[in-house]
């Protein structure tokens, strides 16, 4: 019963790994597909396109090098055919990034310094310091250490001019550099400062410090820390699927459980290491795995093994170093790849250019659309003015109405106070008839008096008066000067007359006066 479960769980476990190599298969088949229809169809007139595509073909980086290069090639192809050079250094710099991964450095080399020199020129700063890093990491491949030290020195301290750039890398291929050269004290600094960074998002860079971590401490015969950092960075590169650096953790581990004796640990790690380096092509990763198989050959296996692997390493070294030739068949693969794609995409520019004669059909419509619809929308605009204005004029229009309004009612009240004042003024007339009459009838009273007044004045107190002159005229004529008694009687009457009309002149006076008060 234990054995049925014990195999049944093994089918499942292998079912899910099928599953998953399929759906990684899927995976890359439509990441291929999406990078040749684009490189089909688009027009790369930016420098952030071609950045983008090339982006597309580092998803292939991880798990197959050999295409993300292809297609590298293959636009860098297109935009000569154009004629634009439009993104070349983003393109020598992945170029190098994929010859770099299949272990053939020469041209990673070329491509890094063709990348480094128009970065220069164009002053940018942060990819000179990765272009840098990247030269001193291939010569530390090339074990010329001396250069790698001198190029990874350099944007170590180019870096130190800059702020918010991410370090670690350069750290990490310092670290490595120190350990190739076993100087493992310089090497646990700088792979120490990256470790103990808290919260690294480097995830690259926080693998390769436990690997070479991993190796310091195999090399200074730490093996249970040095299981620690290798299995560490095997985890980390199974996180991210970083295919190349996978198959390095296990080779490092084959090593580390060959030297602890456990070969039959090591024969199985290290045979997975050389599946996985082979389908990668990754050359100086099966070169590596080939050195330890030999080592281990030849402490636990037989002749006929030993031989076998000392011929495979030597085969794949002398392809590895004729770099020429390397480089001239890569280059003829290339060119025969890209002539048939060539094909496809003549093929394709047909379709494009009727594909291009409808858009441009399309383009026709939808601008005679676009100017109907501004029409519209101007003439809505209009009308829209307009109603607002009429809406204003109404507003304006019934704010005076309401005035007129009030101002009649203001009429009215004003009417209506003038009509209570004209009946006043009616009734007012009407009693200035009969005062007026009434007055007449006093003023006729008053001329009766007055005439009454003056005769009384004109003939009964102008006699005395007359009298009383007459005697004075004869006196004056009195010869001898002897007052006559007998005119001094006269004059003493017509006196007295005269006193008399005074009182009675008087009381008519008085009694007018008092009548005037009563009245």
């Amino acid at each position: 019963m234990r054995h049925f479960f014990f195999i049944l769980a093994l089918l499942v476990v292998l079912l899910g790994v099928r599953v998953s190599a399929s759906n990684a298969r899927n995976t890359m088949d439509s990441l291929k597909n999406l990078l040749e229809v684009q490189l089909a169809t688009s027009q790369f007139q930016s420098e952030e396109q071609v950045v983008q595509f090339l982006q597309l073909t580092g998803k292939l980086y991880l798990s197959s090098p050999s295409d993300a290069l292809f297609y590298a090639i293959a636009l860098e192809n297109k935009l000569n055919i154009e004629g634009t050079e439009i993104g070349q250094a983003y393109i020598y710099s992945y170029k190098g990034n994929f010859y770099w991964a299949q272990g053939i450095y020469s041209n990673a080399l070329k491509n890094y310094f063709m990348a480094l020199e128009l970065f220069e020129k164009r002053n940018d700063t942060m990819e000179v310091v990765q272009q840098l890093n990247n030269i001193g990491e291939t010569y530390k491949k090339q074990k010329d250490f001396k250069k790698s030290s001198y190029f990874l020195k350099r944007a170590l301290n180019l870096h130190q001019a800059l702020n918010g750039l991410v370090q670690e890398l350069i750290l990490v291929n310092l670290g490595q550099l120190y350990m190739l050269e076993k100087r493992y004290d310089s090497a646990n600094i700088y792979l120490n400062i990256v470790l103990n960074t808290p919260q690294i998002n480097n995830k690259n860079a926080l693998g390769f410090a436990h690997l070479y971590k991993g190796i310091v401490f195999r090399e200074l015969h730490q093996y249970d820390s040095s299981f620690y950092h290798l299995h560490k960075s095997l985890g980390i590169w199974e996180e991210i699927s970083f295919k190349r650096s996978i198959v390095e953790s296990k080779a490092e581990l084959g090593k580390l459980a060959l030297l602890q004796q456990d070969f039959k640990s090591a024969r199985q790690l290290l045979m997975t290491a050389e599946k996985e380096a082979a389908a990668l092509n990754t050359q100086d990763l099966l070169m590596r795995v080939y050195q330890y198989q030999i080592d281990l050959n030849k402490l636990s296996g037989s002749k006929k093994t030993l031989i076998n692997c000392y011929d495979k390493y030597i085969s794949l070294k002398d392809s590895l170093y004729s770099t020429e030739n390397r480089s001239e068949i890569n280059s003829l693969s290339v060119e025969y790849e890209f002539s048939q794609k060539e094909k496809e995409y003549y093929k394709l520019a047909l379709e494009q250019n009727i594909l291009t004669n409808e858009i441009k059909t399309q383009s026709r419509f939808l601008l005679f659309s676009i100017i109907v619809i501004l029409c519209a929308v101007i003439f809505i605009l209009v009308l829209w003015n307009q109603r607002n204005r009429l809406k204003k004029t109404h507003d304006q229009l019934k704010v005076q109405k309401e005035k007129i309004e009030e101002n009649q009612s203001e009429i009215s009240r004003k009417s209506l106070e003038l009509a209570s004042l004209n009946k006043e003024l009616y009734a007012l007339n009407q009693t200035l008839e009969e005062k007026i009459v009434e007055r007449s009838e006093q003023l006729s009273i008053k001329n009766k008096q007055i005439a009454k007044y003056t005769y009384f004045n004109s003939h009964k107190l102008r006699a005395p008066v007359a009298s009383v002159l007459g005697l004075i005229n004869v006196l004056e004529l009195s010869k001898d000067g002897i007052l006559d008694y007998t005119i001094l009687a006269h004059l003493k009457t017509s006196a007295q007359e005269l006193d008399l009309i005074i009182h009675r002149l008087k009381n008519i006076l008085e009694a007018e006066i008092d009548d005037l008060k009563n009245n």
